[in-house]
């Protein structure tokens, strides 16, 4: 047991993380709160010092949920290069989290083996960070997590967490498109869980995203994958939908420049790209840069939910019912929220970023003489 303060000040609590002492302190205040042990072992967010590299230490101590999915590895390298400390919250095997150790230097990037349903586990993961970031949702709903669980009732029981065990910063991700009124009911509870965050923490960040595009996204690969199986394509979506694609490496700078900025603290942005895109324009787009036949075919919206239906029962589904409904609607920048621009950040033409893991698709005996020869890139050959 730790030993009492001869002063009578409290418990103390020392750690060693990553080589280095962390001091935990127990107040006579926090005893009789029935808190009786809150971490202290982060600067306040004021006091933190950005871009001192890989290996330093900023002052930040960032709990990052969902960082197992594609997003999440850009987001705890980025905080991870600026010097943070990153808890990483998970279920499963230490398998789906190995690869984000990597992003920092000994001891800077811990797994930590939690359960959502779990209040204490929660606590546990969140105590001693200055800043939490909520990165959960996924849109399949299984068994044992729905919507209302993942999209709601946790970013409400997240929030209490944070209030009580007062956290600086609390950055949530939505979903541009998320209202009460939207076709989906993924986007419905998204918005839900916006509302239900800012009840608990009326300082939290809500981050709206567009499709995010990046090597290892779901939107162009997915289309790919079956181009490359199928005759013919179906288009999912209204060819007349539109969307409005972020890079991924644009939301991690995103999550920095809130965390630098005090002034961002109870605001809703929207992230998402320069240009708009119909359905229509992204298929035609990616079977242009593929260098494929274009194989895709519009079909009614029962058609498509149909097709969703055979295949949402699959362990892992490529498409489900509410997908297809997410996707119907329009994804893109309401013009009365701020977005990316107004964080300092530029945001990446899709055009841009996409082509390297896209080509991947493109049939054998396709390739440019400057492909060929390997001469300098120009973009007349390679679009």
């Amino acid at each position: 047991l730790p030993p009492t303060s001869p002063k009578g000040e409290g418990l103390e609590l020392v750690l060693v993380l990553g080589g280095r002492a962390l001091r935990a302190r127990s107040s006579r205040r926090q005893q009789r709160a029935g808190r009786p042990w809150v971490m202290s072992v982060a600067k306040h967010i004021s006091h933190v010092k950005w871009h001192l590299g890989r290996s330093s230490n900023s002052g930040i101590t960032a709990t990052v949920f969902g960082a197992t999915g594609f997003l999440g590895r850009y987001v705890v390298n980025r905080l991870a290069r600026a010097g943070a400390r990153v808890v990483v919250p998970y279920r499963g095997d230490d398998y789906d989290v190995r690869h984000l150790r990597q992003m920092g230097d000994l001891g800077q990037v811990v797994p930590f083996e939690v359960s959502i349903r779990s209040y204490e586990q929660m606590q546990e993961a969140v105590a001693g960070s200055n800043v939490v970031i909520n990165m959960l949702g996924k849109q399949v709903e299984t068994r044992r997590f729905d919507f209302e669980q993942t999209n709601v009732f946790f970013p409400r029981v997240l929030g209490s967490i944070c209030a009580e065990m007062d956290v600086d910063r609390l950055i949530h991700f939505s979903a541009l498109g998320a209202s009460a009124s939207a076709p989906s009911k993924w986007l419905r509870t998204k918005h839900e869980g916006e509302v239900a965050l800012m009840e608990e923490f009326p300082t939290a960040t809500i981050l709206k995203l567009a499709t995010v595009v990046g090597p290892e996204e779901k939107f162009f690969n997915k289309m790919g994958e079956f181009a490359k199986m199928l005759p013919a394509l179906p288009m999912i979506g209204l060819p007349s939908a539109k969307q409005q694609p972020v890079h991924c490496l644009d939301v991690a700078a995103a999550v920095q420049s809130v965390l630098m900025h005090q002034s961002t603290a109870g605001k809703t942005f929207a992230l998402a790209g320069p240009k708009v895109y119909t359905n229509k324009q992204l298929y035609e787009y990616f079977f242009h840069t593929a260098r494929r036949p274009n194989k895709a075919i519009p079909l009614p919206q029962a058609i498509q939910e149909l097709i969703g239906a055979s295949l949402e029962w699959l362990p892992k589904p490529a498409l489900t019912r509410d997908m297809v409904r997410t996707l119907n609607a329009d994804l893109i920048a309401p013009s009365d929220l701020p977005g990316l621009r107004d964080l300092g950040i530029d945001p990446t033409p899709m055009e841009e970023v996409t082509l390297p893991y896209i080509k991947r698709f493109r049939p054998p005996a396709t390739g440019t003489i400057e492909e060929a020869t390997k001469q300098p890139y120009s973009p007349q050959n390679q679009a």
